[in-house]
């Protein structure tokens, strides 16, 4: 079945809200050019392919508005990009079932050559010839001329002589489309989507992502709208993961398996809902991890966001944090190794749900069996000189090397700063400087375009190097860095032959250079490995902790709430906790030892458990809550970790405190007040110098 309507018809129906877009359809993915041919095509009256819509009585998932319950729904099946685009440029504004990234409204009809651009102000401003497609295809033409005596002479003149060019511009609106019809209640959500996909054979197909994403919908309505909504708050932090990676998490999450299929499709809408709840907090805590401790500050530093899938769902399953610091950084060294050795090439998906059935297992630190199927697959996890002879500035050798630099404290040569700021969780390297230039290269006629590119001769700045730097031999110019900016070169792996810097031994600096990346990388890799004091258990590191004393990174804590002097609940003691802790994060870090008195002795928890629920959990619930309401969601998430210890038969409670990427304050008594550690105690700021510090400290990151 199929009938003919003028674009005016399409879009007054969806105004109207009776054409919708089924949700298992991607967003709006056009870029300026394919909106500019549309116009282009269609003024020209050239063919612009057919509509798809899907006719059915049955209440389905949709975008726009709502299903009809007692008549027939309209589901743009093939179309949406270009009824998008039309309807933004007759309306001015999105359809009301616009999903995307970008719209574009500032496409402009030059009256005398034809041709169609996007504003351009040096072309276009006050320039008569360009009237916006926007605004006279919403005036129309007839309103136009209602009005030409009020537009300039130049412009009236102009539009005088072009009237017929403008005519068929506004015959726009009466541009026919055939729309075929998928009618009739036969029809399931998997075969419409199979006819799409044959339809639009030459456009984007959807995928089972896509699917999943519109059987999930249909059982938790708003899904679609929660994912979307975290990942724009993670893209805020350089982690713009897509529907993708969060739906194949959540499906890791809720049931152990990322095929997206079988028992996934049969999960209540219940489990999905607890499994993206835990999901949350356990991907934020490990986009924390990542950029403070992994001197990972984005996606961009990953070859794949895959690499991320089973610590996501390992994190999930285990309260959103690692459950000892060596876990921790051993699963940091795989997220490297996964992406260094390309784990996810291939036939990703398998290999995924094989790393996924790992960390969902009984082992409570599976990094060993995860390395071991990289080492099965490589052969070896050790990187060698070799490997990057022909590594590119884009390949997974030269993103690790990135981290390596910023690592070592590299800074840029030729201002100082340093390249990245842990504190914060974000790099400044942005520049890829070539060692040797591309010009200097070709006045002793190398033109090797690879090896000019090559890793090797690559290293990372926050900006170009000045002028008189460009084109410079290194012979002349890296003596300079080096007494300007000591160790900077060190620090990117150059080599400090000083022979080799010259422009006729560029080969050999190229090898040098490549062995001593790959050592750097390959010790960078190994100091993630459990350390001495790593391999003792738990209780012992404790023990360490609590023998060796107060310090400026190390406070304990007798109880949470327990006055042992009065014999009663004191609040005053939580506000002392909430202190420490939110002095620790303005600073450095530390580490809080709650159960151990001011000598070091292990007293236990017993007497705070008696004014809860009387066992561990009542005590980490409350603790819990008193971090979130004191400092905040994002600090309790993403900078404390919260472990127990059973010593000498006295539990004790563990926090670990990573610097925060933001200020914290403690509202007490209405005033917010900012603590910081200073030498072994606890200083509350007044606002001068906390206003001071907090420049200082966060800069431009707040």
């Amino acid at each position: 079945m199929h009938e003919v309507r003028s674009i005016q018809d399409l879009l007054s129906q969806i105004g109207r809200g009776e054409i919708l877009l089924p949700e298992f359809q991607r967003g709006y993915v056009w870029n300026r050019d394919q909106v500019r041919g549309l116009m282009q095509s269609l003024y020209r009256e050239h063919p612009t392919g057919h509509l798809l819509i899907w006719r059915t009585y049955k209440p389905s998932m949709v975008r726009g508005g709502e299903a009809q319950r007692d008549g027939h729904s309209l589901l743009l099946l093939d179309g949406q990009q270009r009824l998008t685009t039309l309807f933004v440029l007759f309306k001015g504004e999105a359809p009301r079932f616009y999903e995307g990234e970008s719209l574009f409204f500032d496409l402009f009809f030059n009256m005398q050559t034809e041709e169609f651009r996007f504003w351009q102000k040096s072309r276009m401003d006050n320039n008569p010839t360009w009237i916006g497609v926007h605004d006279f295809l919403n005036e129309g033409l007839n309103a136009l001329l209602e009005r030409l005596d009020r537009v300039g002479d130049e412009q009236r003149a102009i539009i005088q002589q072009n009237l017929a060019r403008l005519s068929r511009l506004d015959k726009v609106r009466e541009y026919t489309y055939t729309v075929d019809q998928v009618a009739g209640d036969n029809y399931t959500v998997e075969e419409v989507v199979d006819i799409f996909n044959r339809v639009n054979s030459k456009g984007t197909r959807l995928d089972k992502t896509d699917l999943t994403i519109a059987h999930i919908c249909s059982l938790w309505p708003e899904a679609r709208a929660e994912l979307r909504a975290f990942g724009a708050k993670m893209a805020e932090r350089g982690f713009n993961v897509d529907l993708n990676f969060l739906v194949r998490s959540l499906a890791g999450i809720a049931v152990g398996s990322v095929l997206l299929e079988g028992s996934f499709l049969k999960t209540p809408a219940d489990v999905l809902k607890s499994a993206w709840k835990k999901m949350q907090p356990a991907f934020e805590h490990l986009a924390s991890v990542l950029r403070h401790e992994a001197f990972i500050s984005s996606l961009d530093d990953l070859q794949t966001n895959y690499v991320l899938v089973p610590v996501t769902v390992y994190l999930a399953r285990q309260g959103g944090q690692f459950p000892t610091d060596v876990l921790r950084r051993r699963f940091i060294r795989w997220i490297y190794l996964a992406g260094l050795w390309a784990r996810y090439s291939g036939s990703s998906e398998t290999k995924l749900q094989q790393d996924v059935a790992l960390v969902v297992g009984n082992d409570v630190d599976p990094t060993h069996e995860l390395e071991a199927a990289i080492l099965r697959e490589r052969g070896r996890v050790t990187l060698e000189a070799e490997d990057l002879e022909r590594a590119s500035i884009s390949s997974a050798a030269a993103r690790l090397s990135r981290v390596v630099a910023r690592h070592r404290d590299a800074r840029d040569w030729f201002t100082g700063i340093r390249i990245y700021d842990p504190v914060v969780g974000k790099s400044f390297d942005g520049e890829r400087h070539r060692i040797f230039s591309r010009r200097l290269l070709e006045k002793v006629e190398f033109t090797d375009t690879n090896r000019i590119n090559a890793l090797a001769n690559r290293v990372v700045l926050i900006e170009e190097a000045p002028k008189e730097y460009r084109g410079t031999s290194p012979a002349e110019y890296l003596p300079e860095v080096e007494d300007n900016q000591p160790g900077a070169l060190r620090a990117q792996s150059v080599p400090m032959d000083r022979t080799l810097w010259e422009p006729e031994r560029f080969l050999d600096f190229l090898a040098a250079r490549r062995q001593l990346l790959a050592v750097a990388m390959n010790e960078f890799i190994a100091s993630w490995l459990p350390k001495p004091d790593d391999d003792l258990i738990d209780e012992e590191r404790v023990r360490k902790l609590a023998a060796a004393g107060e310090s400026a990174d190390l406070e304990f804590k007798s109880s949470l709430r327990w006055d042992r002097r009065e014999s009663r609940v004191n609040k005053v003691l939580e506000h002392a906790v909430i202190k420490t802790l939110a002095a620790f994060l303005n600073a450095d870090g530390g580490t809080l030892l709650i159960g151990v008195d001011d000598a070091g002795a292990f007293v236990g928890l017993a007497d705070d458990y008696a004014t809860l629920r009387k066992d561990r959990d009542g005590f980490e619930q409350h603790l819990q809550a008193l971090l979130v309401h004191n400092l905040g969601e994002a600090a309790a998430s993403s900078f404390l970790t919260v472990n127990f210890h059973a010593i000498d038969g006295h539990d004790i409670c563990h926090v670990i405190v990573q610097p925060s990427d933001h200020p914290v304050y403690v509202e007490h008594q209405n005033d917010s007040i900012f603590y910081l550690r200073v030498g072994n105690g606890t200083r509350a700021l007044p606002v001068q110098e906390a206003v001071k510090y907090v420049h200082k400290r966060w800069g431009k990151a707040i």
